[in-house]
């Protein structure tokens, strides 16, 4: 594990999770904290200074799941946008509405259920200033409901608006919750100016048109597949069957399942909100068509 500058205050460590790192004055403020308490760990030994201050961009696992390592040791304050604020502080809420009732224990796990931990502050669009430093809190929600973005020294901390080429190419279809909002976020991203952009997984660019460009291909070819799918009425497991299929998804356990699962009734709502499809209740059984 090593940290990565690109200007005198901005960093970042290269993990599954990318962890933004910004020097204040006497401090450390970190974006994000990682899947579990081993990398913020291993962050804080490369750090100049103490992390006192945190922000969670959005509550899942994976971005949050080491906060109560740096609450422990470092007494840090946590930052985070409402809504995804309820999520942290109570962590069984993303298996539970990700399944749809009390999640079995397989679903309780970490990546999908951190450790709970306090957020003291919640975040709105706009100016924060934490010792020293201006930080810039942009809104970027689709992936998640409430999801924010961290803008310091021309350098913008985007979260999972955007997906690297390498993860659309392991995942095929990554996990949205509002399509609309997440179609909003692309299209902001693409008239922004900012030096670099830190996407959580994958690699800095500095070129974010073409990266929001394929995220928005993505999503479109899923559009046109459902529809193509749906000139036949069937039912959400029929349709995740013949979906997974055409793009080579192969579901190999309940937490990948409840993923996939939760992002195409995402699309079912965008294209019933559009009057795109319709649904009917034919004999006890809920089917989707295309109008």
């Amino acid at each position: 594990m090593e940290i990565k500058h690109l200007t005198e205050k901005v960093a970042y460590v290269p993990n599954p999770v990318n962890i933004g790192v910004v020097r204040a004055e006497k401090s450390s403020v970190l974006i994000d904290s990682g899947i579990d308490e081993s990398v913020p760990r291993k962050v804080s030994r490369l750090l100049e200074k103490p992390p006192l201050f945190l922000i969670n961009t959005h509550s899942h696992a994976d971005h949050c799941g080491g906060n109560t390592f740096l609450k422990k040791r470092f007494s840090t304050r946590v930052f985070a946008p409402e809504l995804e604020k309820e999520i942290i502080e109570n962590t069984i809420l993303e298996p539970f509405y990700l399944y749809g009732a009390f999640p079995p224990e397989e679903l309780r796990n970490k990546f999908l259920m951190a450790k709970p931990s306090k957020v003291d502050e919640t975040l709105k669009e706009g100016t924060l200033t934490l010792d020293g430093v201006k930080l810039e809190i942009v809104f970027l929600p689709g992936h998640s409901p409430n999801q924010i973005g961290v803008a310091v020294e021309n350098v913008l901390f985007c979260a999972d608006s955007v997906f690297s080429e390498e993860a659309i190419e392991k995942h095929r279809i990554f996990v949205v919750y509002n399509v609309t909002d997440f179609l909003e976020t692309l299209d902001f991203l693409e008239k922004t100016n900012y030096d670099y952009y830190v996407p959580s997984h994958g690699e800095v660019t500095q070129n974010i048109v073409d990266l929001a460009r394929k995220n928005r291909n993505v999503v479109e070819n899923v559009i046109n597949e459902i529809l193509e799918i749906l000139k036949t009425p069937f039912t959400l497991e029929e349709l995740m069957k013949k979906l997974f299929d055409r793009f080579s998804i192969t579901i190999e356990n309940l937490t990948q399942y409840v993923l996939y699962r939760s992002t195409v009734q995402a699309y079912l709502s965008f294209l019933l909100d559009r009057g795109e499809i319709e649904r009917e209740f034919k004999e006890n059984t809920l089917l989707w068509r295309r109008v």
